[in-house]
């Protein structure tokens, strides 16, 4: 009797299982129960490294906290993405009703991305809304609103992570300890041992009771760095640093672009700096008519790039303010 046949038959399956499980699936969460899921700490935690959550517009409260952890240095890729309106603002709103933290980040590789959400109301002692080790995640237009730590970290919390955070609006975020100890500082992000990289981000109104009312740095060989660019720091507030704060140790390098005052009246929004360089020239309107028809390049609010936008951004051609 031949068996050869059934040998190569059973390599054969076993070749195709493995295929299956390396491509990556998309896992779809909506509150009117026509996804995968309505819940999106359920949906994350079913995926497999690699899998796509698209969560649609909408507010989600969250039961628990949602908590991703990699195995070993390898890290858990994934991408968590959410819905965004005609002008790019996410609609995607993740609420931890004050009595949690919205995600828990432990051992990831920078392949987990997380986009287009609105992440509000967290709380925790490390980190109001986000606590990261060993975590070089990349958020990416997303939106931390009302978030409060108990110790560090109105919005985020950062140790042995390096971090990427591109076109996100920091606001409203508190790092205030009533008891006294340990003092609270790093209103919206606690940079630890770690590298910070800030691209076209914006923090305002956020404050902490101790130090850094936007950012705090800690201090040693190994303190807090940050790498800032294209990014607005302004009108924040705490007794020491009221935008940033650090201790001995901490490192801030302005790439460019970059506005920090007490006073956001010194760091006005520029109407057609796409790329926040402080002048409107060339690129900016290279970018503007690649968007032209659509969301990206809309400086009115109404859904179009067109010659409305276009008069506006000429009218201020050249520097900012």
């Amino acid at each position: 009797m031949n068996r050869f046949p059934n040998s190569f038959a059973i390599v054969a399956l076993a070749l195709g299982a493995l295929a299956a499980h390396g491509r990556a699936a998309t896992i779809t969460v909506c509150p009117d129960g026509s996804c995968n899921f309505t819940d999106p700490v359920a949906a994350i935690a079913s995926a497999a490294p690699n899998d796509i959550i698209e969560i649609h517009a909408g507010t989600y409260m969250l039961g628990s906290t949602i908590s991703i952890m990699g195995a070993g240095l390898t890290g858990k890729p994934l991408l968590i993405r959410g819905a965004v309106d005609a002008s790019g603002k996410p609609t995607t709103v993740l609420n931890a009703g004050g009595t949690k933290q919205v995600f828990s980040l432990i051992a990831l590789a920078a392949t987990t991305s997380f986009e287009n959400l609105v992440i509000t109301n967290g709380r925790g002692d490390n980190g109001g809304a986000v606590f990261t080790y060993g975590a070089n995640v990349i958020f990416r237009n997303c939106a931390f609103r009302s978030n409060r730590a108990n110790a560090v970290g109105g919005a985020i919390f950062l140790n042995d992570s390096n971090p990427l955070l591109i076109d996100c609006e920091f606001t409203d975020n508190l790092a205030l300890n009533t008891q006294g100890a340990p003092q609270a500082a790093g209103g919206a992000i606690y940079v630890g041992n770690n590298t910070l990289t800030l691209t076209r981000c914006s923090f305002t109104a956020n404050a902490s009771n101790y130090s850094g009312g936007a950012l705090f740095l800690s201090g040693g060989s190994n303190g807090g760095r940050v790498n800032l660019q294209s990014t607005r720091i302004c009108g924040n507030s705490s007794p020491n640093g009221p935008q940033i704060g650090m201790n001995a140790g901490g490192v801030v390098t302005d790439l460019g672009g970059v506005c920090i005052s007490n006073n956001c009246s010194d760091c006005p929004v520029c109407l057609g700096d796409f790329n926040n360089d402080g002048l409107r020239n060339g690129a900016d309107l290279t970018f503007m008519l690649s968007a032209w028809g659509t969301a990206g390049g809309d400086l009115n609010g109404d859904g179009l790039t067109n010659g409305v936008d276009l008069a506006t951004m000429l009218s201020g051609w050249g520097a900012c303010g």
